[in-house]
């Protein structure tokens, strides 16, 4: 080090402002997508007991959800990190909200807050919302 404690404080911050930026730089290049295939492959790994109908997944491949044929629960899987995730859920305790294509679903997690389905077309996102049993209960 040089001996001069803000010559080596501003030397470490540059440091790991560098080591920020280039993790940056690096996870904007993610190539995790969801597929219904992918999707439905995470989700038979991850709850291989919950029965799918349909599948809705978003036209951005950022979420895919699905309802249980029984129909009491729901499934999301979507990319956290570079990898997929999955997360099910009692439907009457899901939150959601149509905001123009895209039907948006609260999480309340730390690590994702909400997910963002996004649809074709309004009309569809609607169809979506009702067909998870979060709107029009």
């Amino acid at each position: 080090m040089t001996g001069d404690l803000y010559l080596d404080l501003a030397i470490s911050l540059a440091g790991v402002g560098l080591v920020v930026l280039i993790s940056y730089v690096l996870g904007a290049w993610r190539t995790v997508k969801v597929t219904e295939s992918a999707a439905a492959d995470r989700l038979a790994f991850d709850e291989p007991d919950f029965a799918p109908g349909v599948w809705m997944t978003g036209v951005d491949g950022a979420a895919a959800a699905a309802r249980a044929k029984a129909g009491g629960e729901i499934a999301l899987v979507f990319p956290l990190g570079d990898r997929l995730v999955s997360r099910r859920l009692s439907a009457p305790a899901v939150k959601c909200a149509v905001q123009a294509d895209a039907v948006v679903i609260d999480l309340r997690e730390p690590s994702k807050r909400a997910i963002r389905l996004v649809a074709a077309s309004s009309q569809q996102a609607g169809e979506w919302a009702r067909a998870l049993g979060c709107i029009g209960r």
